[in-house]
């Protein structure tokens, strides 16, 4: 019903009496079927509200499993792979981008941008710039690929955030990641992502490096 019907992240559902009705089945299925889609983050279920579309639909939390992969190294792995796939992604999104697209991205560099000058916390704000990027391609694969890689980086901004000049330096290859994809450069899009990405792993090591002495020092 979701799917065919199209509903919407945030929709409301009908009543457990309407559903029954609809789908001629009893109170105890609808309410089985219900946890299952909740489980599979399909539906948010509000007591004394209703049930509502979830959003990101379908996509749970650590689909990956990455919580179990080796610690030590997940940042390295998770920065290995977004240089892999994201200048491509950046490239395929100058091709095909709409304005709306862009006016997404603008939307979110902006929101980083007010952020870091009033001394917010911008890390959401930072994913949200990759994954309007990601959705600029139109493809709902990389979409959501982006948001599960960005959800396990989430520890990565602590690494980065003491490291002098990180978050000026990706701002600033924010809004050239922007003008390529507004130009239509796919090349340029594809090195302005690569370099992003390669000073963003540098500044992780740095991160790591300070975090590792002052672990000794507390020591």
């Amino acid at each position: 019903m979701i799917l065919d019907e199209h509903l919407s992240a945030g929709e409301r559902l009908p009543t457990e009496s309407d559903m029954m009705e609809r789908f001629n089945v009893g109170r105890s299925t609808i309410r089985e079927a219900m946890k299952q889609l909740q489980a599979e983050h399909v539906v948010e279920i509000r007591h004394g509200t209703g049930t509502f579309v979830a959003d990101r639909m379908g996509i749970t939390r650590d689909p990956l499993g990455l919580e179990f992969a080796e610690q030590t190294k997940l940042a390295t792995d998770l920065m290995e792979a977004r240089l892999m796939i994201e200048p491509s992604v950046s490239g395929l999104a100058a091709e095909r981008r709409t304005e709306s697209d862009l006016e997404a991205i603008r939307q979110a560099e902006a929101n980083m941008e007010r952020a870091v000058a009033s001394g917010e916390s911008y890390d959401r704000l930072d994913t949200a710039f990759h994954i309007a990027i990601a959705a600029s391609t139109h493809n709902s694969v990389l979409e959501r690929m982006y948001f599960t890689i960005f959800e396990a980086m989430e520890a990565n901004y602590q690494r980065t955030r003491c490291v002098r000049g990180s978050v000026d330096a990706a701002i600033l290859y924010h809004a050239a990641i922007l003008r390529a994809i507004e130009a239509g450069d796919k090349a340029l899009a594809a090195q302005m992502t690569e370099r992003h990405i390669r000073q963003t792993i540098a500044d992780t090591e740095v991160g790591a490096d300070a975090a590792r002495t002052a672990s000794t020092k507390g020591e």
